[in-house]
């Protein structure tokens, strides 16, 4: 359409989320916003995950992780667990009260909406990220919130678009 700049694939809104992964004893979080659901029975997601990341090396290692699904007041997260490696940053000790042990070496964001335990399991090369499909072995939800989204991160110009 004329007069339309932003690019398609950004047009629709999507959640954001951190994912806990672990290995050798050193847990990471992360930002994740290319998530999806892919299957219903079994319950399924892909989740692109960046190459060259603490996450990354994590699952290699060790393919399990615990998905966060965030709120809108957790938007402050954005700064440590997305702009920042965790191959530099210690992102579990600055998070400090603000995370709980979840066993298994995963870590779960206190406030999020709901969480996710997720055992990865095929990945694929898509450029950039590595699409991962990873199997739901349980949830839990935490509590009701508003999500955050790409556009909350837009809006308070934590991201661009």
């Amino acid at each position: 359409m004329p007069g339309i700049r932003v690019k398609p694939w950004n047009r629709v809104d999507n959640p954001v989320y951190s994912l806990s992964t672990t290995a050798n004893g050193r847990g990471n979080l992360n930002i994740c916003s290319y998530v999806t659901s892919i299957s219903m029975k079994p319950k399924r997601f892909i989740i692109g995950v960046y190459k060259d990341t603490k996450t990354l090396a994590n699952l290699e290692a060790n393919p399990i992780g615990l998905l966060n699904y965030l709120a809108q007041d957790q938007a402050n997260h954005v700064k440590l667990l997305g702009k920042k490696s965790g191959h530099s940053v210690d992102k579990v000790a600055q998070l400090g009260e603000q995370i709980e042990h979840a066993g298994d070496g995963l870590y779960r964001l206190k406030g999020a909406i709901a969480v996710l335990r997720l055992r990865f399991m095929e990945r694929m090369d898509c450029g950039d990220h590595w699409a991962w499909l990873a199997h739901l072995d349980s949830y839990e939800n935490l509590r009701e919130a508003p999500a955050l989204t790409i556009e909350e991160l837009k809006r308070l110009k934590l991201i661009l678009a």
